[in-house]
């Protein structure tokens, strides 16, 4: 695969549950610098109208698993300091937050969470 410099191999996936796009994930197979920094290896969000239904739960979980299946052992999943939700269920999945970082000032920081995918 030809990537432009600092590109990565990723899929953007929707999250569909019958005529509903309920969320969506972001998966990416390695890290750039930026990645590694703020944005993980996992990306998701789930609509409004769908979240505190167990969405966001399996878009992670199964993205995970595409990871696993891909060979990364060790999974960085962020989100913004103050989604505290989001922070629940990385950790309920095994993430272990190692740091914050701020993309710029005045930006929300990012909790960084490892996953063991071993």
């Amino acid at each position: 695969m030809n990537l432009a410099p600092g590109r990565v191999r990723a899929d953007y996936l929707l999250a569909v549950v019958g005529p509903d796009v309920v969320g969506r994930t972001s998966i990416r197979y390695e890290l750039n610098d930026f990645l590694l920094q703020v944005g993980g290896h996992v990306g998701y969000a789930v609509r409004p109208a769908f979240r505190r239904r167990g969405y966001a739960t399996r878009i992670l979980e199964l993205s995970l698993a595409e990871l696993r299946r891909a060979g990364v052992q060790r999974a960085l999943v962020t989100c913004d300091d103050d989604n505290a939700a989001s922070a629940a269920i990385i950790t309920r999945r095994g993430g272990v937050l190692e740091d914050m970082r701020r993309e710029s000032p005045g930006v929300v920081p990012k909790r960084r969470y490892w996953i063991d995918l071993g």
